[in-house]
């Protein structure tokens, strides 16, 4: 997990050949202009030496923030440009590479919050989970998996016909955000916020255009999430993530 972070977040030493510069204004619901929202994309960068690999294609992670008045302005961008402030709930916009100027509303943040309480012993006991702790059903297989991921973490199975499907949890470096493949080519999809006490991070869930579903729920430290699978899936394993608690010794830094 942390080689796929490395090489989605590392500067591309390419041309920028085809950067477009993206400004615009970020506003609240009622139009007031919001300062110090966060502002986060991954440009197309050209061809890179990364890590002794040649790619053909590589990214430049650019960051900003906006004014008083809203405004803001960076260098370059990609089709998914992110925006998060801890009060508001985050958004994510899919725009044309082309494209030079938006015009962003964001929604006040407490309606759409998602709190996850914090495991107890108890909780510990008799639940599984690395960071995130679920309550395993009877229709629901376990494996712990500590040779995959980089601090360990478990793969759950659903039964559904001749095969199973997927709920994975493993704990080591990632992103926020789901990979740039699952919001391009989802038909729709939503984000919130979730928090357990002073940890917090991104929920992001949607719908494929073959009308699969996926969901994920990440901290910096690991994440929890099923990909493509069947509504009927999807909907044993909601029951376990909506109900899970966070287990904040997990995180080590």
């Amino acid at each position: 997990m942390k080689l796929i972070f490395l090489l989605i977040a590392i500067i591309g030493l390419g041309s920028r050949g085809g950067a477009t510069e993206l400004s615009g204004v970020v506003k609240s619901e009622d139009g007031k202009p919001l300062s110090g929202v966060q502002i986060l994309t991954y440009a197309p960068a050209g061809p890179a030496d990364i890590l002794g690999m040649h790619v053909t294609t590589s990214t430049k992670r650019y960051e900003g923030s906006t004014k008083p008045d809203g405004s803001f302005s960076i260098p370059s961008h990609g089709q998914l440009v992110y925006f998060h402030r801890a009060d508001l709930r985050p958004l994510t916009k899919i725009v044309d590479l082309a494209i030079k100027r938006i015009e962003v509303k964001m929604e006040e943040g407490t309606r759409s919050l998602w709190k996850v309480p914090a495991c107890s012993a108890t909780n510990k006991s008799s639940r599984v989970g690395v960071g995130f702790m679920v309550t395993v059903p009877e229709n629901v297989m376990v494996k712990k998996d500590d040779g995959r991921f980089e601090d360990g973490g478990y793969l759950f199975g659903y039964r559904s016909g001749k095969q199973v499907e997927v709920l994975i949890n493993w704990w080591g470096s990632t992103s926020l955000e789901p990979e740039d493949n699952y919001l391009l080519e989802s038909r729709d999809f939503s984000q919130r916020m979730w928090v357990s006490d002073e940890k917090w991070g991104y929920e992001f869930r949607g719908t494929m255009s073959d009308g699969k579903v996926w969901r994920r729920i990440a901290i910096r430290n690991g994440a929890i999430t099923y990909q493509g699978n069947t509504k009927e899936a999807a909907k044993v394993f909601d029951s376990m993530i909506n109900e899970m608690c966070f287990d904040e010794s997990a995180v080590k830094w």
